[in-house]
């Protein structure tokens, strides 16, 4: 395990920020080639990476994915870091790929993919819409994230929705400026902001009661320049909706962009909508889920089963649009710092937990 452990700290030492993974794209083709898959992409989806080992056998196709993006925090005098784990996830299917490489199984292929720009939800959506993806479109596929929190090494589950679909919503009004001193000679949309912050924050607090879980967090908003001489004609509101259904995040979409229109119209503005940043609800496959557990119990780890899913979004729910999918969790420690925290660092002694059980689910 040593030398998985030092290539996840070569991953991390070269972190990079989503869509600009060129140095992790260089370091896993290089590692990859000296393994001698069956078929290798090295350039999938942008700089993704895909591995095929084919078993014996005719079979299913099975496929495994870890992403290698990094967050736009800071770490000494890098100004990105994995405060995420994207190092630890490319490092397991590393190791998972030495395995299958020294022993292929005996039937089906596996497809090992190391997806990029996971943190801004473009990563998944850019691979399936790949030509090359009909080459490793898989029957199945499998991800895990690992989870501060919770025991180290414990397997999470659960059937349905793991993870929330979530999207950034600009909302954007556009009216008439003028002179400071002449306001009543242009078109504020002042009001219009001011109103409907108000109403944004009745609906989410009124959303707090829906089941399944469904949110609206204001993020953002910005009325005109930074001046003291003009009265303004620019608005924005920045919204970030969340929710277990994804049907529920499109009609709460829907009628924000509808409400705002009307306004705009009724009142006289310009208006522009645009959506940023979208994840689908990750919802995972009975089967599958029962397949990770099995898999579990095998190799005597610990697993359980969540209540809620996490309010967090993951791009890999897009992959359900061509195949089953089980995302599951990966528990790095009760008194480990939480994802995203300044002072995360992944926990290499998870990481043959990961391996293991991959191994074992592919078996």
């Amino acid at each position: 395990m040593q030398s998985i452990i030092e290539f996840r700290q070569l991953l991390h030492d070269n972190a990079e920020l989503s869509g600009k993974e060129v140095k992790t794209n260089a370091i896993l083709n290089d590692f990859i080639a000296g393994l001698h898959p069956d078929v290798h992409i090295r350039n999938i989806g942008g700089y993704g990476i895909a591995a095929v080992f084919r078993g014996k056998n005719p079979g299913n196709r099975i496929m495994v994915r870890g992403d290698i993006d990094a967050l736009n925090i800071p770490e000494g005098d890098r100004h990105c870091s994995h405060r995420c784990g994207h190092d630890g996830h490319a490092a397991i299917i590393a190791g998972l790929a030495q395995r299958l490489s020294e022993n292929r199984t005996e039937n089906g292929e596996v497809v090992l993919l190391w997806q990029p720009a996971e943190e801004t939800g473009q990563g998944a959506k850019a691979i399936l819409a790949d030509p090359q993806f009909e080459q490793i479109k898989p029957d199945v596929a499998y991800a895990l994230h690992n989870i501060p929190g919770y025991p180290e090494n414990q397997i999470l589950l659960r059937k349905g929705c793991f993870a929330a679909g979530s999207l950034g919503l600009k909302l954007i009004f556009e009216g008439v400026t003028a002179h400071a001193s002449q306001p009543e000679s242009g078109h504020s949309p002042q009001h219009v902001l001011s109103a409907l912050l108000d109403i944004f924050q009745k609906k989410a607090e009124s959303l707090r009661e829906e089941t399944p879980l469904t949110m609206m967090t204001m993020t953002h908003a910005v009325l005109g320049e930074e001046t003291f001489g003009v009265a303004p004609a620019h608005a924005e509101i920045w919204l970030t909706l969340r929710s277990f259904d994804n049907e529920k995040l499109q009609h709460l979409t829907a009628d924000v962009v509808q409400l705002c229109a009307l306004v705009a119209d009724k009142q006289g503005f310009e208006f522009g909508s645009s959506i940023h940043e979208a994840f689908t609800a990750t919802m995972n496959d009975d089967e599958a889920v029962r397949t990770v557990e099995a898999a579990a119990a095998a190799l005597c780890l610990d697993s359980r089963y969540l209540d809620e899913p996490f309010r967090w979004s993951e791009d890999f729910g897009r992959f359900a649009a061509v195949c089953p999918v089980c995302l599951f969790g990966l528990g790095c420690g009760e008194a480990h710092e939480p994802l995203h925290n300044p002072d995360y660092i992944f926990n290499d002694k998870v990481l043959e937990t990961g391996i293991r059980i991959f191994e074992k689910i592919i078996r």
